[in-house]
């Protein structure tokens, strides 16, 4: 685009001077100094303001997603180089069956890279990237190369996945444990940590249509949690919700994981500890395998990320941002969140707050026979 306002401005010079020369300093020359001052302050102001506000800026959109949601269809409706890792894989090895080894996927990945960042325009930046460290380590590469960058989510339920991938052609379909193994621990976004700004991008719903905010949380609160994501969840998601009643089968919970819900929200006493609580451990149904639950907490952060997405009506004091992060970390502060994390995530003085505050409240809503000290927090 810098080139149309260099060019008319180069153009515009032209003009004024074959004038100037021309008309001998008559009156005709003098309108056309008047009129030219008036254009290239207009030309330039336009220039200042888009250099200033990114009009002229490159942007790299990162898609995130697991196979089979979609991605690279998607792409293709985006005016923009396209570069996907799945494209050289199958350049590569020809297929997309087979778990390729670690060395093959750094392979992969350097290829990838390498194109990328030898290309000097608006691309998309193609792969799972579930990793908030990885979108963290591309955010920043291309910030350095003078890029705005957005994440684009593409998200569906894991069986639509699971179904999208099946319609693959052969050597396109990936094994499913790998698209549940990436569908537990795909991070959400965080603006200023792995994106200038996000959006998600769905064909179905996470939530009945006008689900309002207050509804949700008054029905949690009087009928539980069970009950209330049966009555605002959409159908597309129900089946990862069918174990949200069942028990946690350790001894660290006693009680269904429902139960546990139920008792953070009746131990929270503001706002954003109620909501907090709704959220936090929705993800564990999905999650559950043989008693632990790891990769809960991620998968409950792409709920509530997708739940401020979609509900109506939401309370000015109730930041998404906020809630999201507080419902990722919220399993970091069982053994002090760490500086680290605080760090590497740019955590808030009131949301690490917020983190420490539900600990307290997810402490002590569980039933358990285990002394208090003795906990397996990594497989809650």
């Amino acid at each position: 685009m810098n080139h149309v306002f260099l060019l008319s401005f180069y153009n515009l010079q032209k003009h004024f001077a074959w004038n100037v020369i021309n008309e001998n300093a008559s009156s005709g020359a003098l309108l056309e100094c008047v009129i030219f001052k008036r254009n290239y302050f207009m030309i330039m102001v336009s220039y200042i303001h888009i250099c200033l506000f990114g009009g002229f800026m490159k942007k790299a959109i990162i898609l995130v997603g697991v196979p089979g949601s979609g991605k690279s269809t998607y792409a293709k409706k985006l005016e923009y180089m396209h570069f996907s890792s799945d494209m050289i894989r199958l350049e590569l090895f020809g297929t997309l069956r087979k778990h390729h080894s670690q060395k093959d996927d750094e392979t992969v990945f350097n290829l990838l890279h390498d194109r990328v960042f030898s290309y000097d325009d608006s691309l998309i930046f193609d792969a799972t990237n579930i990793s908030r460290a990885l979108r963290t380590s591309l955010y920043e590469k291309f910030k350095a190369r003078g890029y705005t960058v957005e994440i684009h989510m593409v998200l569906e339920p894991l069986m639509f996945a699971k179904y999208q991938n099946e319609k693959r052609s052969f050597e396109k379909v990936v094994p499913f444990h790998i698209i549940e193994h990436m569908y537990k621990f795909m991070a959400p976004p965080r603006v200023g940590v792995d994106c200038d700004n996000y959006k998600i991008i769905s064909q179905s719903t996470f939530l009945n249509s006008n689900t309002e905010y207050n509804d949700f949380i008054n029905s949690a609160l009087k009928d539980g949690i069970y009950e209330t994501v049966r009555r605002y969840i959409s159908a597309a998601y129900m089946p990862e919700f069918e174990r949200l009643n069942e028990n946690h089968e350790t001894p660290y919970h006693l009680e269904d994981i429902d139960t546990h819900i139920d008792m953070c929200i009746k131990n929270s006493h503001d706002p954003v500890m109620h909501i907090v609580s709704a959220l936090h451990d929705l993800g564990k149904s999905q999650a559950k395998y043989n008693g632990h639950y790891k990769g809960h907490e991620t998968i409950s952060s792409i709920y509530a990320l997708r739940f401020f997405d979609e509900v109506k009506n939401k309370p000015k004091d109730i930041i998404p941002r906020d809630i999201i992060e507080t419902v990722l970390q919220h399993m970091t502060a069982h053994h002090g969140i760490s500086l680290s994390v605080i760090e590497k995530n740019k955590l808030e003085p009131h949301v690490v707050g917020y983190i420490e505050q539900f600990n307290e409240i997810d402490e002590v809503s569980r039933i358990t026979n285990m002394p208090r000290n003795e906990k397996i927090h990594s497989n809650k």
